[in-house]
């Protein structure tokens, strides 16, 4: 038995010593692992992509220090070019107070080996430094930031075109949103990266509103449904004025749910400025007139019953109705009292009847030639209740055989009574008439002989007069 044991401890004996001596390589090249890596970075250790793996820690400041002061990042926009940013223009420089220290100490050292079987990656975004104001300056330097390629975005909005609604799409531009684009660099450098798509970064001022907007849609489905009229005046002076689609769609109201409706009350008050507005370039009623008399003399006239003068609450129900109906109609007269002047001679046209008082004398003018003329004796020129107002008229009305009163007295009598055979009155009461009891006219008759303010004609003149005079007729009274 002694001699069987001796042989299992011999044959043993050689490989149990093999194994401790492995395993005391082993310890000791542990240990010295261990030992080694006590002030340096573990084997595939990464920081921002630089392997600082059996580093210590001042050499891998030194070389991440370089890396990042020759650091520069390239960035790519949105037309497809690119353009690089310089260490310089980026405005970084290293952080020597960071964190690399902090990771040292938290590797762990008794596993020091698994770092040859893989790599450890780590971000630090303390290694830099950036001078906000030196990287906003790198920006502004590129080709891409001059004034004339930084082109502003446009919004998604409506156009009205042609009679009819679309949504014109928003334009992204290549303004730069600055704020965004510094964030963000600053962003892709902490981690350490090379190139940046300044559109994924936000680096662009975007639209306010795209094609697709809710209330962009809901204002072009109520613009087709209540905004399709077209209604278009030019005025007297030649200037075209139009109410349509571009006008109407600004006066749908917004309701509760974000839909667009026409609100009856609103479209009446917006109708009613707009045809306030629109009277004003053709009211002409009273209007300051400058015409060549027949007298070969330029004279100026204001006040009188001749003219233009829109009736702003017809127009505006009239306008209302068609756009209810979604009509449309093209040189519109508004409705109005009155007759549109002519644009000739200061608007009395060619055709009126011209009396100047001054020399008490009257001319027919028809088709711009003198047609009939004659003396008169006008209103008491020296009592101003009688004198005969200047004033553009027109004959509102032509009548035989009247009698023309005056004032009823207390006494039940009129002032007077004067049958005449031709009554054509421009002026309420005063109007033009024959007066068979003057035997003279003309002359300085009219100052302290005057009529209560008619024109007092001969009688032959007056019954010519009639005859070619009609209703409507301009009629300018001047001094």
């Amino acid at each position: 038995m002694k001699k069987k044991k001796n042989n299992w401890y011999s044959n043993h004996k050689k490989p149990v010593l093999i194994c401790g001596i492995v395993v005391l390589v082993l310890l000791v090249v542990y240990l010295a692992g261990m030992l080694y890596y006590n002030d340096k970075f573990l084997n595939g250790t990464m920081v921002n992509g630089s392997d600082v793996g059996g580093m210590t820690l001042q050499k891998a400041n030194d070389q991440l220090s370089k890396k990042v002061n020759g650091q520069s990042l390239k960035l790519i926009f949105n037309d497809g070019q690119s353009e690089v940013l310089q260490s310089a223009q980026l405005g970084v420089s290293y952080n020597k107070d960071n964190s690399l220290n902090q990771l040292m100490k938290n590797q762990n050292k008794w596993a020091w080996f698994i770092g040859f079987f893989k790599n450890e990656k780590n971000t630090l975004t303390d290694l830099i430094q950036i001078s906000d104001e030196n990287l906003t300056n790198g920006i502004a330097s590129m080709e891409h930031a001059k004034e004339e390629n930084q082109i502003a975005p446009t919004d998604a909005y409506i156009q009205y075109k042609d009679g009819s609604f679309s949504i014109i799409e928003e334009t992204l531009g290549s303004k730069f949103n600055t704020e965004e684009l510094v964030k963000n660099i600053k962003v892709a450098l902490s981690e350490g990266k090379q190139q940046l798509d300044v559109t994924k970064a936000n680096g662009y001022v975007k639209p306010q509103v795209y094609k697709d907007d809710q209330d962009l849609n809901n204002q072009l489905k109520a613009a087709n449904e209540y905004c399709l009229s077209t209604i278009t005046y030019t005025t007297p002076k030649g200037k075209e004025i139009a109410l349509d689609g571009s006008t109407l769609i600004t006066w749908l109201s917004k309701q509760d749910d974000g839909s667009y409706t026409k609100d009856e009350s609103v479209f009446k008050e917006k109708l009613t400025a707009f045809v306030k507005e629109l009277a004003s370039q053709y009211n002409s009623i009273g209007a300051t007139r400058t015409f060549t008399g027949k007298d070969g003399q330029s004279h100026t006239v204001s006040g009188g019953t001749y003219g233009f003068r829109v009736s702003t609450d017809s127009e505006v129900s009239a306008l209302l109705k068609m756009i209810n109906e979604n009509k449309s109609e093209n040189n519109r007269t508004p409705e109005h009292t009155g007759q549109l002047p002519s644009g000739e001679n200061g608007g009395l046209g060619t055709t009126y009847l011209e009396i100047n008082i001054t020399k008490q004398h009257l001319w027919l003018v028809k088709d711009g030639a003198v047609a009939l003329e004659s003396d008169f004796v006008s209103g008491k020129e020296s009592d101003p209740s009688r004198l005969t107002p200047n004033g553009t008229y027109y004959i509102y009305n032509k009548e035989r055989n009247r009698v023309l009163r005056g004032t009823k007295q207390p006494n039940g009598k009129y002032e007077y009574e004067s049958p005449v055979s031709y009554w054509m009155p421009f002026n309420k009461g005063i109007g033009l008439h024959d007066a068979s009891w003057r035997s003279t006219f003309g002359g300085n008759i009219y100052i302290n002989s005057g009529s209560h303010g008619c024109i007092n004609l001969p009688t032959g003149f007056a019954g010519s007069l009639y005859s070619q005079i009609y209703v409507n007729l301009p009629v300018v009274v001047y001094r």
